[in-house]
């Protein structure tokens, strides 16, 4: 399988053990694996966690659930970006959609396998 890697956020992490102790379940929790690497992109408030991914996730379970989208105007816009939309968390459109603050927000429906 390919695999790429991105930085996640993890909140402070305070050291490199404290890294240790973390950043695996966060790598987890997005499906991919800790690299090792990390560091703070604002002091005392926020660091980043090097994750590895699989380009296509597989497995015979699946969770869905609904993802923050963006204004989506119409039935066909959302048919074009949702794939996109999905891809950014991992994970599949499932085709549903549904605005949850008008002219604001809207919602779609992604799927993890895993």
């Amino acid at each position: 399988m390919s695999t790429f890697k991105v930085n996640i956020p993890a909140g402070p992490l305070w050291s490199n053990e404290d890294a240790k102790a973390k950043a695996p379940k966060i790598a987890a929790a997005h499906q991919g694996k800790w690299t090792g690497q990390w560091s703070t992109v604002v002091e005392s408030q926020m660091s980043v966690i090097e994750v590895e991914l699989e380009v296509k996730n597989t497995g015979k379970n699946e969770f869905k659930t609904n993802v923050l989208a963006g204004p989506i105007w119409s039935n066909d816009e959302a048919q074009k970006v949702g794939s996109d939309i999905a891809a950014s968390y991992g994970a599949e459109f499932t085709g549903q959609w549904k605005t949850i603050v008008e002219g604001v927000m809207s919602v779609i429906e992604i799927k993890y396998t895993f």
